[in-house]
């Protein structure tokens, strides 16, 4: 471990003031006869910014808590070598982050051809087919069944999944439907007893959804399945890091864009205006807008905007999250990585519980690059190594990557940990009740966020123009 650099910072960002839409329309604040903007939306995360990005030709501003824009969308620099610590793939034509990707002109790359490995037990499965891996795994018999006859339920639940939902492929009925789909029972019960090797790998293949299989919806766990197998998921990453998109969109926001902007209270004031109160380093301040969309997380919503229906308010209450936690790690080019052409690489029984090969991120593919990785734990795991701190999760985190992947010892060059306590919401028994209060109409206020939907960049984004188009038609009236 001597020598090794932690790197605990972030990548900064670096915004240039534009003549955006958004730009220079602001009305003094001595002229109380008109609101300062249009619409304020509250949080620079990917839905935040993607509402932004669909009204800008509005008198529209973001005010973001952090540093940064992208919330759990981030990646770092560690000297020319992308580290991604959050999302990490994005659609092509035809999805909303696809098209913005091609709006702000942004380069990608593919996945590696492989999209799946394991790693287990003191053996490695990278080569062959993760339908196999019952017959070629050292296991029981017992095991063997029970691994077969989970693929099996996975696979089916995964499936129905995909014929779930109403006729209206964007409406509330349609995402009521998703989300009643196996939704009166966890994937324990779904998947019933198992051995406890199997449990294990179980659980660390259902951890990136921030829940263990007791507290997530049966078909919350199938969609994520079916989201990973189907034609049209994801396929590509950001060449330079994840980062790259919503840094590219702030800068195309110009000055509409607010980091450093704590929003403590939002309030209606008027039938046409609301005030929005926040805290910068010179203090705290105020302005005034005609509409507000709440692109923060669920319980951050709730707690600045109490003017929100009663209804709408218990729901966010109800909202669940889980933990992430990752670690990005640079190898140097010497490292004779071994997964080369293999995605992702679950390892349920070390520290953490997937590694994620990042190297299709960085800008130069040559042998003179150093390799990027992504060490991921979710859930319960990684809530455990949040409570354990930084250094025992480096500690341990990399001497599992170093012993389990030897090729990688006395290669390691940088380490950069990010810990989110709220990193993914999830589908719990029962959520399906709380739609239509989330998506009640309650001018002047909008929801957006992740957590309407089955949490990708994908569903974030979509909330967001959801919300604008909302607020659009508010204006409009």
């Amino acid at each position: 471990m001597a020598g090794r650099l932690v790197n605990t910072g972030t990548r900064p960002f670096h915004m240039t003031t534009q003549n955006s839409p958004a730009a220079g329309r602001e009305t003094t604040r001595n002229d109380m006869s008109q609101p300062d903007y249009d619409v304020a939306i509250i949080g620079g995360g990917m839905a935040g910014l993607a509402a932004a990005w669909r009204m800008r030709g509005r008198r529209c501003v973001v005010l973001e808590a952090g540093d940064r824009p992208g919330g759990r969308v981030h990646s770092l620099l560690s000297e020319s070598t992308p580290l991604n610590l959050g999302a990490h793939m994005v659609g092509g034509p035809g999805s909303i982050v696809g098209e913005l990707v091609a709006q702000t002109s942004l380069p990608t790359r593919k996945l590696p051809e492989r999209l799946f490995g394991l790693q287990y037990a003191g053996r490695r499965h990278l080569g062959g087919s993760p339908s196999l891996l019952p017959l070629t795994m050292r296991l029981s018999p017992m095991e063997r069944l029970a691994f077969m006859r989970l693929g099996l339920t996975l696979r089916l639940g995964a499936w129905r999944s995909t014929r779930a939902g109403g006729p209206d492929g964007n409406g509330l009925a349609h995402r009521e439907s998703l989300f009643a789909f196996e939704g009166d029972r966890t994937l324990r019960e779904a998947i019933g007893p198992m051995p406890e090797r199997m449990e294990e790998i179980l659980r660390g293949l259902t951890e990136r959804n921030g829940a263990d299989p007791t507290e997530m919806s049966a078909g919350h766990a199938f969609r994520s399945f079916a989201n990973v197998w189907a034609k049209t998921a994801p396929g590509s990453n950001l060449v330079g890091g994840t980062a790259a998109l919503p840094e590219a969109l702030a800068r195309g926001l110009g000055d509409a864009f607010r980091p450093g902007h704590k929003v403590t209270l939002v309030r209606r004031v008027a039938d046409d205006r609301v005030e929005v109160a926040f805290e910068t380093a010179a203090g705290p301040d105020s302005i005034t807008a005609r509409a507000c969309i709440l692109a923060a997380p669920a319980f951050v919503a709730k707690a600045i905007a109490p003017d929100l229906a009663a209804r709408t308010r218990d729901a966010l209450a109800n909202i669940r999250y889980g933990a992430f936690l990752s670690v990005g790690v640079r190898l140097d080019r010497a490292a004779r990585i071994p997964w080369r052409d293999t995605y992702a690489v679950a390892t349920p029984d070390l520290g953490f519980s997937v590694l994620f090969n990042h190297d299709r991120m960085r800008p130069d593919e040559g042998e003179d690059s150093d390799h990027a990785v992504m060490l991921f734990a979710g859930a319960a795991r990684a809530s455990r190594w949040i409570a354990a701190g930084e250094a025992a999760t480096l500690d341990r985190w990399i001497a599992d990557l170093e012993t389990h992947f030897p090729e990688t010892r006395g290669h390691v060059r940088d380490a950069t940990f990010m810990a989110w306590s709220a990193g993914a919401p999830f589908a719990f028994p029962g959520r399906a009740l709380l739609q239509a209060d989330l998506e009640m109409d309650d001018p002047p206020f909008a929801l957006a966020g992740d957590y309407l939907e089955f949490p990708n960049m994908d569903a974030a984004a979509g909330a967001g123009y959801r919300a604008a188009e909302r607020v659009e038609g508010w204006l409009a009236g």
